[in-house]
């Protein structure tokens, strides 16, 4: 009998042992045979000491791992720890021959100085606050890594990093500001390429506001300057941006713009009268151009050699703003096509009084040209990966094996199971918890997520696992009706639930059962549910915001009623009968569209996302929502286009400046603000405004302004807050020769 029994043990364990052990072995040995395939991704490639040296930047647990290659062996040479938040974002520049590598961690600023010769140094270690993103309050310029922030304790400081060398600054303490500054943020389009100089706008404690100049002048400073009390930003911007350039020796009469009339080739551009210049007279003529601003003297001008890009090829010159002098950069150029030369991500770097050109581009190749000699080298991350394969890494042995295990791929996973019994034991227990999380997940789904308040709470008597089920009572806000909903919740000693304090619960309105909410469920909510064809019902006026008026609009659909909150902008006017379409999310209702049915047909629209740089709050507060007005940086590939927008938010919601959120926006009018961007800029009259339906709950508007005689036409998306008038003036960006316009600032 004892016999039988342990023949059966053989045949149902020590069989399907064996046949998975040969499996395994033929799954490790192809493993080991793909090993290159496992390689770490390279995120970027930057060359040192003329194309000698290459670092290559691979993720880590703690940000980036930079390794240090010496291109003649292959052979690794050292490694740097670049500290990152999940984020990942990265700043480079070249100075004193060194590579400068700027990132953002948990406790700040990280600026590593990468020497190939003497190693890396660390010159900030998060002594410096970065209070939102580092692509937000840092910025590289000319060569040079410009930073601003505010830390919590309200210290207002700004910092450059210039020939590998950091220069800081702490506002708070400076006697030429009449108060204390409170806040600091890049000045509108500053930074751009092509505007007269990066300015920082800083607002005061008593309401006013300076700017400081992000570069550092002789005294080791940034340069200060106040805001006249009759100025309008764009005015003070403009004048103050003058100052500052001239006193640093920056001649803004003659900067360079790429026209953005075909075929795109590079203008000069007065910054001081906004006045358009004659075309650059490159050597050979540079078409549907890209402009690469190296250092202070030096900016790189590439593009096509034809007029249609598809039928030319990539080429370039170095131009020395000082001399006018231009220096074929063609062997450097001639291995990129136009679409990687459009790439947003591609940099080119040079050093002032250095013969050497470094350029790169992440996730794809770097490179480097030593201009006088036109040597010229490039490596792609395919190649360097080749580099990266260590020693025995492709060998069979205990040390592959266990990492092949580590794996834990299917097959892994079967053949433990069938060689540990006891684990067989634990992967049944864990079928009925499994049961409760998916039963709990399906009540999660049918319910929306609301913000509710503990009322009271009591105990039913029961006890699992020595902890007490109790029973609360939460009160909330639904589609505008205050309820109140019983929950069944085990509660532990160690963190209680009192009453008054603020919980998450999905509610299910069918049967009026609601649970609490964890926060790592949160992540998980239901996409926003889509309403068409609502009817608009009813209007209810709840109070003046600026020119405007506060509403609540009441929609049905299928029926179903709908509360909405919205501003009503002077001249523009909802009506009962109106058709929408709305977007539901988390249990509140908003405007998709509104308006004329083939406008809400018109239903293409880009989802981008948007930093939050300022919070402006309004004494408006509607079903449980409170208004907000956001100013965002809407961030569309390498462009960083600002705007305004109001916001009706929940109460409970809080909203931070430097969050990133996604927008949505139509993808002509992205367009268009893109590219009149690029153009002329000044004050308009408006003469009329005419609505048509509204895109989200800003409405459509075409408005017909005047600026010295000429008239152009705006057609675009409002902010409702402020509304546009005949008789505004307004500051657009405007296009002479097709007359289009767009608001850069309302009338305040």
């Amino acid at each position: 009998m004892r016999k039988s029994l342990f023949s059966l043990f053989i045949l149902i364990f020590w069989i399907p042992a064996v046949i998975l052990s040969i499996l395994v072995w033929n799954d490790y040995s192809g493993y080991v045979r793909s090993a290159e395939d496992r390689l770490l991704p390279v995120k970027a490639l930057y060359y040192l000491d003329q194309g000698k040296k290459v670092l290559a930047l691979t993720d880590s647990s703690n940000g980036f791992t930079g390794t240090l290659y010496d291109t003649g062996t292959h052979k690794a040479e050292q490694e740097v720890e670049l500290r990152s938040d999940i984020h990942r974002q990265r700043l480079v520049s070249y100075q004193a021959g060194k590579l400068v590598v700027a990132t953002k961690d948990t406790t700040g600023l990280q600026v590593n100085v990468i020497d190939p010769a003497d190693g890396a140094k660390e010159l900030v270690q998060g002594s410096f606050n970065i209070p939102t993103f580092l692509s937000s309050d840092g910025h590289e310029w000319r060569g040079r890594l410009l930073f601003a922030g505010a830390d919590k304790s309200a210290a207002v400081h700004v910092a450059e990093v210039s020939q590998a060398q950091l220069h800081y600054a702490n506002l708070n303490g400076s006697s030429d500001l009449p108060a204390r500054p409170v806040s600091i943020r890049e000045a509108s389009f500053s930074f751009q390429d092509g505007y007269s100089f990066p300015v920082y706008e800083v607002g005061l404690k008593d309401g006013r506001t300076a700017y400081a100049s992000s570069l550092f002048g002789k005294a080791g400073t940034p340069l200060l300057a106040l805001k006249g009390e009759q100025d309008s930003t764009p005015e003070a911007l403009n004048r103050i941006g003058q100052e500052f350039a001239a006193q640093f020796g920056l001649d803004i009469t003659r900067l360079l713009r790429v026209s953005t009339e075909y075929p795109g080739q590079v203008q000069y551009y007065n910054g001081a009268t906004g006045d358009w210049g004659d075309t650059v007279k490159t050597p050979e003529p540079v078409y549907q151009a890209r402009l690469f601003p190296l250092n202070d003297q030096e900016t790189l001008i590439a593009g096509s050699t034809t007029e249609d890009e598809i039928n030319g090829a990539v080429h370039g010159y170095l131009y020395q703003g000082q001399t006018g002098e231009f220096t074929n950069v063609n062997a450097a150029l001639k291995t990129l096509s136009y679409d990687q030369l459009q790439d947003p991500k591609l940099s080119f770097y040079k050093e002032a009084n250095n013969d050497t050109l470094y350029y790169s581009s992440p996730d794809s190749l770097g490179g480097w040209l030593l201009v006088k000699e036109g040597l010229s080298g490039q490596i792609s991350n395919g190649e360097l990966q080749q580099w990266q394969m260590a020693a025995g890494e492709d060998q069979l042995s205990a040390a592959t094996f266990k990492s092949y295990v580590l794996t834990w791929n299917a097959l892994v996973v079967n053949w433990v199971i069938w060689l540990v019994i006891p684990l067989l034991t634990v992967v049944g227990l864990l079928w009925l918890p499994q049961l409760l999380i998916r039963k709990r997940w399906q009540k999660l789904a049918e319910g929306v997520l609301i913000q509710g308040t503990v009322m009271n709470l009591a105990e039913t008597g029961m006890l699992v696992n020595e902890q007490p089920q109790v029973r609360l009572t939460v009160r909330f806000t639904d589609q505008g009706q205050s309820k109140e909903v019983q929950i069944k919740q085990v509660i532990s000693y160690l963190n209680p639930i009192r009453p008054g304090d603020q919980v998450m619960i999905s509610y299910n309105r069918s049967k009026h059962k609601a649970i609490l909410v964890r926060e790592s469920e949160l992540k998980n909510q239901a996409p926003p549910r889509i309403i068409h064809d609502a009817v608009l019902r009813q209007i209810e006026a709840c109070g003046p915001v600026n020119r405007g008026q506060a509403l609540l609009l009441h929609f049905e659909a299928a029926g179903q009623s709908y509360s909405v909150p919205v501003v009503q902008p002077s001249g523009f006017v909802y009506r009962t009968g109106e058709r929408a379409d709305l977007i539901v999310t988390g249990g509140n209702a908003r405007l998709l569209r509104y308006g004329p049915s083939e406008l809400r047909d018109q239903a293409t629209q880009l989802t981008l996302e948007a930093e939050i740089t300022r919070i402006e709050k309004f004494p408006v507060k509607i079903a449980g929502q409170k208004l907000l007005l956001l100013e965002i940086v809407i961030l569309n590939g390498e462009e960083r286009l600002r705007k305004v927008n109001s916001q009706f938010v929940p109460e409970h919601l809080e909203v931070s400046v430097g969050a990133v959120v996604p927008v949505t926006a139509k993808p002509e009018e992205v367009a268009v603000q893109s590219r009149l961007l690029q153009g002329k800029q000044g004050s308009a009259s408006v003469l009329s405004v005419d609505y048509r339906g509204t895109t989200g709950d800003r409405p459509l508007a075409s408005i017909t302004v005047e600026r010295h005689g000429k008239t152009y036409r705006v057609k675009q998306s409002i902010e409702p807050v402020y509304g546009v008038e005949a008789g505004d003036e307004l500051w657009i960006a405007y296009d002479e020769r097709t007359g289009e316009a767009i608001i850069v600032n309302y009338a305040t």
